[in-house]
């Protein structure tokens, strides 16, 4: 954001004013309140409120998810009504959110399902063209793919090769920046190179406790268990087995 963002409380909720307060992190946004919005300040861009208020000239928000709050606010100065989103996917998978040609939203997350929540209230209260994920890492790709189903129409691949080295979040962008020319294969077999890779990288992530057996590495590859809760479940069952 270029420059700083004056916006108009018109809430008398003050929990809800509280919890508003502590979710606004850009220091370029201002909060102002005010008590009688047909008498408002010229400076006031975006007025946030609880319920739709008839006959407000200003652009107006009426906050759900307060988590994407601050999209929500750069949406309306820049009018923004359809979100291009860049995953990159992995054990921590960086998201970017693009409108009208700029970075409005990145965050990282290491549950897929907190991504996907938040991906949803987009959807809902802004509006998404298209949801790209990178191509890498085919686990948690497949997780993601999964967790979004319903977005299946506009969900895209994207080759990641030679995309550089960055971020997470740097990566999600460059990702949401590209053309997606790849579409998710509906029926993902894992072969046999991946699963033996994986049973591997168990062994690395557990620092040589256990090696999963075949059958939760290819859970892991179609992505109905993460790596962390293989390894949880193989030492549970090997445990079992001593006693």
């Amino acid at each position: 954001m270029d420059k700083t963002l004056i916006i108009g409380l018109y809430i008398n909720d003050f929990s809800l004013l509280n919890k508003i307060t502590s979710k606004i992190k850009d220091k370029k946004i201002k909060l102002r309140h005010v008590n009688d919005f047909r008498v408002i300040n010229n400076e006031i861009e975006v007025l946030i409120s609880k319920s739709r208020i008839k006959g407000c000239k200003i652009p107006q928000i009426q906050p759900d998810n307060l988590d994407i709050l601050e999209l929500r606010i750069r949406c309306e100065l820049y009018g923004c009504s359809k979100l291009t989103i860049g995953i990159d996917p992995g054990g921590i998978n960086g998201l970017s959110v693009i409108g009208s040609e700029r970075i409005l939203f990145i965050d990282t997350y290491k549950n897929v399902e907190d991504m996907a929540t938040m991906i949803r209230s987009m959807n809902l209260e802004i509006g998404l063209k298209a949801i790209k994920i990178g191509s890498g890492s085919p686990p948690e790709r497949t997780r993601i793919i999964d967790s979004l189903k319903e977005f299946s129409r506009i969900i895209q691949l994207v080759d990641e090769q030679n995309s550089g080295s960055g971020s997470h979040t740097e990566a999600a962008t460059r990702i949401a920046l590209r053309n997606g020319t790849l579409k998710p294969k509906k029926d993902y077999i894992p072969k046999d190179g991946e699963i033996v890779w994986i049973q591997q990288e168990s062994r690395r992530q557990s620092k040589g406790l256990v090696t999963i057996n075949k059958e939760l590495a290819y859970e892991i590859l179609i992505g109905q268990i993460s790596m962390e809760e293989a390894i949880i479940k193989y030492t549970e069952k090997i445990k079992l087995k001593e006693y």
